[in-house]
């Protein structure tokens, strides 16, 4: 069985995540969930701290960054110093940044990043970056903004692919690209994006 550590449910793609994961009978695979700052009942979790990390990490085998936020370079150096001082060995990690790091989507873009896309986007690339070098397996997920349609239809675009007129994807086609990289290596270290 594999053990499976979600940050990050308490947004779009966490909750389309969380429903199909309801949904399916998996017996190999095992679901915990952390947010920031809430972790099961009132349990106070901050995702920029190894120490408060650590104990969550050491029960994982599959961990899912969703949270895609300003400082997801603090989040991803106590993460890694986590694994890193607790000999943490995990299978794989799956992160999710958003279309834009390798300059593939226009800055001006990105809803996430209104107030300073340049500094929101540096950001996004450093966390890439340590998740790349941790030696650890990897899906890295690049989505266009994340819309609340449902929809079905998307597209993978290889790292490298221009995605200057992507359209925004539904949070559940993100979710769904999330999930295949946990229950195959389809994807593994690839850094895909992913538009409607």
């Amino acid at each position: 069985m594999k053990r499976v550590l979600v940050m990050g449910i308490n947004n779009l793609v966490g909750q389309a995540l969380l429903e199909m994961i309801k949904k399916i009978d998996d017996s190999e695979l095992q679901f915990m969930f952390i947010d920031n700052d809430v972790a099961g009942k009132n349990a106070k979790i901050d995702f920029q701290s190894a120490d408060q990390l650590a104990p969550k990490l050491k029960l994982a085998d599959i961990l899912v960054i969703n949270t895609v936020d300003w400082d997801a370079d603090y989040m991803l150096d106590a993460i890694i110093d986590a694994i890193e001082m607790q000999t943490i060995n995990l299978d794989k990690i799956i992160f999710r940044t958003v279309a834009g790091v390798n300059d593939e989507y226009p800055l001006e873009k990105i809803q996430i990043a209104k107030k300073d896309p340049v500094e929101f986007i540096k950001q996004q690339q450093y966390a890439g970056k340590l998740v790349d070098e941790s030696e650890i397996p990897y899906t890295i997920i690049r989505p266009s903004n994340i819309a609340e349609t449902t929809g079905p239809d998307y597209k993978l675009i290889e790292e490298g692919q221009s995605m200057q007129d992507a359209k925004d994807v539904s949070a559940h086609s993100v979710a769904k690209v999330m999930m295949q990289a946990i229950q195959t290596n389809d994807l593994l270290n690839q850094s895909i994006g992913i538009c409607g």
